[in-house]
């Protein structure tokens, strides 16, 4: 997509970038605070006050403080393992006073290699649609119908109940992604805990690198210097 017509989109609209970045992770340690540089590279100095930062770790806060993005110091009920991030999200929009009408797009740090275009692109989509909530999703690498709940004594139980033999008879499906999400702000408090309803379009995308994991990270760097 060309700058000035995501520039546009942008100014037309009442658009905001919102990064969650709590401190806490186990499996990565301080994973935020070190992959939060990749996601905030992205976004245009032009649109530093459209976007917010919701987070918990003052290293992060320090070095947000010398730009032009907002900062939400999060509380502390809200950054436990077990708090979902639609309650992060109602809070940067009772926070920030967001109007009903206006448009999040939350942008998890994990996926690394993520284009300001493609985000736009993406938001473009969106608007084209005019629906009040999107997220992502992938070609599933296995389906369903394949997979069994584990049982005791290595034995398994169907996860969906069938006895269809053929791939080709299996239903379509898609796997999830929180790659880029977008919802309209009245509608935050409908969705699921996973960001998601009936309402909402799911947008196919080819890149499904999301870093859980320090290895991940160090094996994502390492094949960047290869090039």
């Amino acid at each position: 997509m060309n700058r000035l017509i995501y520039f546009v989109i942008l100014e037309n609209n009442s658009i905001y970038f919102v990064i969650p970045a709590r401190k806490g992770s186990k499996g990565f340690p301080l994973k935020n605070r070190k992959l939060i540089d990749f996601t905030l590279s992205e976004i245009p100095s032009k649109f530093h006050e459209k976007t917010i930062v919701t987070t918990n770790d003052e290293e992060i806060i320090k070095k947000i403080s010398k730009t032009k993005i907002k900062i939400l110091k999060r509380k502390s009920e809200l950054c436990g393992d077990d708090i979902s991030i639609r309650d992060v999200m109602i809070d940067v929009v009772e926070k920030f006073q967001l109007r009903e009408n206006d448009i999040i797009v939350m942008l998890y740090v994990t996926y690394l290699g993520r284009k300001f275009e493609e985000i736009m692109k993406i938001v473009n989509y969106f608007l084209k649609k005019k629906v009040k909530t999107l997220t992502c999703c992938v070609e599933p690498k296995s389906h369903p119908y394949l997979c069994l709940y584990k049982k005791p004594v290595n034995k398994g139980e169907q996860v969906i109940k069938h006895d269809l033999y053929r791939r080709q008879d299996y239903p379509e499906v898609i796997e999830l992604r929180h790659y880029v999400c977008i919802f309209q702000v009245n509608e935050v408090q409908r969705l699921n805990k996973n960001m998601y309803n009936e309402n909402t379009i799911f947008y196919k995308i080819t890149n499904d690198i999301d870093i859980d994991y320090e290895e991940q990270f160090m094996d994502y760097m390492s094949a960047l210097n290869d090039e």
